[in-house]
């Protein structure tokens, strides 16, 4: 099976337009991939749907190799009525590098546990005894809870280890949401100068575009 890489679509600090760009680029990079039989195994979009922030394409397939030229700054030449007839927005696309985020050891004065009776499955000791086990991390708000086993030290163990991978994972996306906020302003002027891919408003489909 092949590694799942993850593509990242941005408009920075772009206004809102810029994050309507957004959105139509990454449904027309998703018909691109699975023109090109790259399986997409999910999208998600951080931010209004129509506008995202940012949206991610998880996608199996080596695309520094075998697609670079969908890597990199897009701009959208957008033809408008009025003094101010023709509009440039931009969005970068980014792919991961592939490495699984390090999961923390999360101090036990930062950890919230309650022990409550399970709903699942596994008997009258299940029921009648405390097992499940829910743990809150208060720094971050996250939650985790395990409740599949009737013995409450191993739904602690696995409740344990899921939220910290949910830590994990929060810390790099508020990291990377950090770092691309700092980098976009400083790569802004070279970025818009040498776009990868021009695209431009579909005439058939106004919530879509096409190359240019």
């Amino acid at each position: 099976m092949s590694e799942i890489r993850t593509i990242r679509i941005s408009a920075g600090r772009g206004p809102v337009e810029a994050r309507h760009f957004v959105a139509m680029l990454a449904e027309a990079l998703r018909e691109h991939l699975l023109a090109r039989g790259v399986a997409v195994h999910g999208v998600e979009h951080h931010g209004a749907r129509e506008a995202p922030g940012r949206v991610a394409l998880r996608v199996s397939a080596d695309l520094e190799r075998r697609m670079p030229e969908l890597l990199g700054t897009h701009l959208l030449l957008a033809e408008l009525r009025g003094p101010r007839s023709r509009r440039r927005w931009f969005a970068a696309v980014e792919l991961d590098d592939g490495r699984a985020p390090a999961e923390p050891l999360l101090p036990r004065h930062e950890l919230d546990l309650r022990f409550v009776r399970s709903r699942g499955p596994g008997g009258q000791n299940v029921n009648k005894r405390a097992t499940a086990v829910q743990i809150t991390h208060r720094p971050s708000g996250l939650q985790a809870t395990c409740d599949r086993h009737r013995s409450q030290v191993r739904n602690r163990i696995e409740a344990l280890a899921c939220l910290r991978r949910r830590v994990a994972e929060h810390t790099v996306e508020r990291e990377r949401d950090r770092a691309s906020s700092d980098a976009w302003e400083a790569r802004r002027e070279l970025l818009t100068r040498e776009p990868v891919m021009c695209w431009r408003l579909d005439p058939r489909r106004p919530d879509a575009i096409v190359p240019a």
